[in-house]
């Protein structure tokens, strides 16, 4: 077996802009909306380009454009390279609530995580979803979907070691055969129905449903409606005008300012090149 030729974090970053400079082009020739967002839409605004530390790409799209994409795809209606793919449970692909772009020519490994579960760099696209103007209803729902994705990730990742406590390492060692017997598919596409309830299209509120920040990714639709585009690297993609908004609300109104050099880390994710010959 031949010694994988790991890549630094700045070739995995070119890695990322190449699949975002596609999925833009495929967005464009379809009419399809999407936004940076995350970590990705402060690194367009902070650093015109990513994170230093930052080895991934995360971008959003609306309910409806998210369901035609992956519509034009399963039909094979939209030109992608033949090393290229679009992972989601609507085929079985990936096991989570949201889609990928990813890349075959380039291996990922996570830390924590089987191989299996996607062996691929990819760019991850998450949906904006209606969400409730009623705050109890709003609370109820994120806290619903944050404890099926735990029970979702704990169903794929190869150890569950926990910093927390050996009580809870061992729990979830004692779960996750439970889990994977219901299923990893049928507890993400139950994340996908909780995230789905209120259509986008009827909704005052709308936001991340199935991100990582709960009801920090919350706003008025008509107000994250308006786009611009946003210096990246050699490009410029869309996002959102009212950018500090969205921004103040997941990292805080001094999100200009460098985090302290401890917190200034990727998220453990390792890419390696594969030989497609």
């Amino acid at each position: 077996m031949n010694e994988r030729q790991w890549l630094s974090l700045r070739e995995m970053q070119d890695a990322y802009y190449e699949l975002l400079i596609e999925f833009d082009c495929i967005c464009n020739e379809n009419n399809l909306r999407y936004d940076l967002c995350g970590g990705s839409m402060l690194g367009a605004v902070r650093h015109k380009g990513f994170i230093p530390w930052d080895d991934d790409i995360d971008v959003s799209m609306p309910r409806p454009d998210y369901d035609r994409f992956l519509e034009l795809y399963e039909k094979k209606q939209i030109r992608i390279p033949e090393d290229r793919a679009v992972i989601s449970n609507r085929d079985d692909t990936f096991a989570r609530h949201y889609a990928r772009y990813i890349r075959k020519d380039i291996g990922s490994v996570l830390e924590l995580f089987d191989e299996t579960d996607c062996p691929y760099l990819g760019i991850d696209i998450f949906t904006v979803d209606g969400m409730p103007e009623n705050r109890f209803l709003l609370k109820a729902q994120v806290w619903a979907i944050r404890q099926l994705r735990k029970l979702m990730l704990t169903s794929v990742q190869t150890k569950n070691g926990s910093k927390r406590s050996k009580l809870i390492s061992v729990a979830k060692n004692l779960l996750q055969p439970v889990l994977r017997a219901i299923g990893s598919f049928r507890i993400s596409r139950t994340v996908e129905w909780w995230c789905r309830r209120i259509p986008y299209e009827s909704a005052k509120y709308v936001g991340i449903l199935n991100g990582m920040y709960g009801t920090k990714e919350r706003w008025l639709k008509k107000d994250m409606l308006p786009q611009q585009n946003f210096r990246f690297r050699d490009g410029e993609y869309p996002g959102y005008v009212n950018y500090h908004a969205y921004l103040s609300n997941i990292y805080g109104t001094d999100y200009m300012q460098l985090p302290p050099i401890e917190k200034q880390k990727p998220h453990g994710a390792k890419a390696f090149k594969i030989n497609c010959g």
